[in-house]
């Protein structure tokens, strides 16, 4: 009875040992981003490019650069190493960025239904 009960506890340690861990409970250091803030700042490059290269304004090509001027990383105060690091840290936690992802996607998606009214 020792002997098997001794082989499911070492068999369920290895296997709690090698369950996958949840992405959503990953420690964002405090030099990274908060998802929150990546989406924000990613929603706005979105837009801003989507913008420019529709050229919704319809201006000339001298006036193209002023007029679409737009940096998201300064309009939310974040610098582009904060924001590369950002990237990179969440490039090694994929399903979190996946999430992000998913949430600029649900931002666009209510922005154009809004201004589609």
């Amino acid at each position: 009875m020792k002997f098997k009960l001794r082989h499911l506890f070492t068999f369920s340690i290895f296997i709690i040992s090698c369950a996958a861990k949840h992405e959503d409970d990953v420690l964002v250091p405090p030099t990274i981003l908060d998802s929150h803030q990546l989406v924000e700042i990613l929603t706005d490059a979105y837009l801003a490019e989507g913008a420019a290269g529709i050229n919704i304004k319809g201006v000339s090509g001298q006036q193209f650069d002023s007029v679409y001027l737009f940096n998201p990383l300064k309009e939310h105060g974040c610098s582009k190493s904060k924001f590369d690091s950002s990237m990179v840290f969440y490039t090694h936690h994929p399903i979190v960025l996946k999430n992000i992802y998913d949430q600029v996607l649900e931002e666009l998606n209510k922005i154009a239904a809004r201004d589609s009214i």
